[in-house]
Parts: structure tokens; C-alpha cells; sequence
């Protein structure tokens, strides 16, 4: 996530949208065209690098109904974003502050089509777009858009190849640096057995296969566990309050979920497994997990503010 202080100060004091702000006056919770015209403001600001939504004089704004619509509408999973408190001119206002997107960036797998108010159809995005914030715009990409963001990414590698070679050159006295050889390849050129050691005779540790081990996306989390669930169904915020209250990411859970370097997390059988057991021991699983989380959110803002 981004430091939600760089945007929220610029957030607070601009007067028009910009190419990281975009200003809303008022946001009708009712009307599934300004849902609409929100999940495009923030797909276009997270390929763009990042920036903030605000909402003036709306503070209603459900969280839970915004991660759904993300979800709904674009892929691959994102949920960089997070909703704070705000006050401009003396007004109550909420700011969406949102996270580049990394390795990929967000396309649009459904178009969003709504009815105005005075009774004409209305498209906020088509389906397989890619949006951009363009000034005080967010519009379909251009070949600069793309270039760009392909930069972002390469940079972002640079910096962290740089930051590995800086490990290396910092190793304490004594260490060393072991070059492992490959025994073999699999039709990609990555390696599927290798060999730990110089013994011919030491045994072969082959790679397992992500799309084997970690076979789900969430939404096929969602449907699997709906499936075992009796007479209760979850959603996307529901399998994302359960991760952040049971801290639940790759680093420390790699046998529940694997974010691949192109692409949205994956997720084992053994994590289907585990939210239905939980869900056993506690029918209030799902319900509490999203309670705390919410709770966090809101400890956060206060000490923030």
C-alpha cells in the first residue's frame, strides 16, 4: 500500500481533479452509475501509478460494496485501496486512497452499463478496457499509457534486483554465495528439478507447479466454499477480512496462497479446506473476521486523525 498521507494532503487541498486526484461532488450510494463511474476512477488511477478518489459531503460510503464492484467488473484481484476520512473546507468528505497496480494492471472483464437519470443508456467502460487517468480524465489507454506503465514495473524490478545485490555486498565475513545448478527444465526455461548439492548422489528437489498446488482464484474460493457452506454464502470482503484479521499472506502462509510475479493470488485446496473448518467451529467465522477488520480500519483513522 501506498503512505496514504501523500495523497490524502494533496486530496485535502486541491480544487480541481488532476491526473492523481479525482474530485466528486456528492456520490449517490442508490445509483449504480456513479458505482460505475467509481470503479473506473479507481482501476484508472491504480494503472497510472496511483492517487486518491474524493467523495465531497458523502461519508456513507460502503467498503464492502466497493471491493464487490472492483471485483465484479475488473481483473486481476485488486485490493490496494482504502477508504479514510477527510475534511475539505470545512466539509465532511471520504477519500479512497488507491495503490499502483503491480505486474499487471487492471482490465475492465465486463462492461458497465447503466441508465441515466433521464432514462438514456450510459457505458462508464467496456469490456476488455484498459483505462488511464489522462489529466483530469480517466479514458481508455493510449500506446504512451501502456509504455509507461511498462516502465513502472521495470523499474520497480530494477530497484529490487539492486536491493538483493546490495544484500550480497553487505554479507557478513565467512559468507558465501552458492550457485545452484539446474538439473532440469521444464518448456518455459524454468527449472522443474535442481540439485542442492555437488553429490551426484544427493536427492532431487523437484518445483511444484503453482497452478497445481494453488488452483484458485478468489472468486473460485468464493464459489467453492459457498458450495460446502450449508444454507450461509461469503463474498470477496468476507475471504479479505478473514486474510488480514488471520494474517494470511504468502510470507507466512505460502501453503494458502501464492501470488505469482504476473498475475492475481492464487489460493490451495488447503485454504478452501480451512475456511469451511472454521466456519464449522464458529458459524460467526466470517461475521467476526469482518467485524475486527472493520474495527482496525476505524482504530487506524482515529489515531491517524
Amino acid at each position: 500500500m501506498v503512505d496514504a498521507s501523500r495523497f490524502l494532503s494533496r486530496a485535502a487541498e486541491a480544487r480541481r481533479s488532476s491526473k492523481r486526484v479525482a474530485l466528486r461532488d456528492g456520490f449517490d450510494t442508490r445509483a449504480s452509475g456513479d458505482w460505475l463511474d467509481l470503479v473506473r476512477d479507481v482501476a484508472a488511477l491504480a494503472n497510472s501509478g496511483g492517487g486518491v478518489v474524493v467523495l465531497d459531503g458523502v461519508t456513507d460510503v460502503d467498503e464492502e460494496r466497493l471491493h464487490e464492484r472492483l471485483a465484479s467488473y475488473a481483473e486481476p484481484e485488486f485490493e490496494s485501496f482504502t477508504l479514510e476520512e477527510l475534511t475539505r473546507a470545512g466539509r465532511p468528505a471520504t477519500a479512497i486512497v488507491v495503490s499502483p497496480a503491480t505486474n499487471t494492471p487492471l482490465v475492465f472483464s465486463r462492461q458497465g452499463r447503466y441508465r441515466g437519470a433521464d432514462g438514456t443508456e450510459h457505458v462508464a467502460f467496456v469490456r476488455g478496457g484498459l483505462y488511464f487517468r489522462h489529466g483530469a480524465k480517466s479514458e481508455p489507454a493510449t500506446g504512451a499509457d501502456v509504455r509507461d506503465f511498462i516502465k513502472r514495473q521495470l523499474d520497480a524490478t530494477r530497484s529490487q534486483w539492486l536491493a538483493n545485490i546490495r544484500q550480497v555486498m553487505h554479507a557478513p565475513d565467512g559468507a558465501e554465495v552458492a550457485v545452484i545448478e539446474t538439473a532440469e527444465r521444464d518448456e518455459e526455461g524454468r527449472p522443474t528439478l535442481i540439485r542442492l548439492t555437488t553429490d551426484p548422489h544427493a536427492p532431487l528437489y523437484g518445483q511444484v507447479d503453482p497452478d497445481q498446488s494453488h488452483p484458485y482464484r478468489q472468486k473460485e474460493v468464493i464459489r467453492e466454499v459457498n458450495a460446502r457452506l450449508d444454507g450461509q454464502s461469503v463474498n470477496a470482503f468476507d475471504v479479505l477480512s478473514v486474510r488480514r484479521v488471520h494474517a494470511i499472506p504468502e510470507e507466512t502462509r505460502p501453503e494458502f496462497v501464492h501470488v505469482p510475479k504476473f498475475g492475481s493470488p492464487q489460493y490451495s485446496d488447503a485454504f478452501v479446506d480451512w475456511l469451511v473448518v472454521e466456519h464449522g467451529r464458529d458459524p460467526q467465522f466470517f461475521a467476526r473476521a469482518k467485524a475486527g477488520y472493520l474495527a482496525t480500519r476505524q482504530r487506524r483513522r482515529r489515531t491517524d486523525s
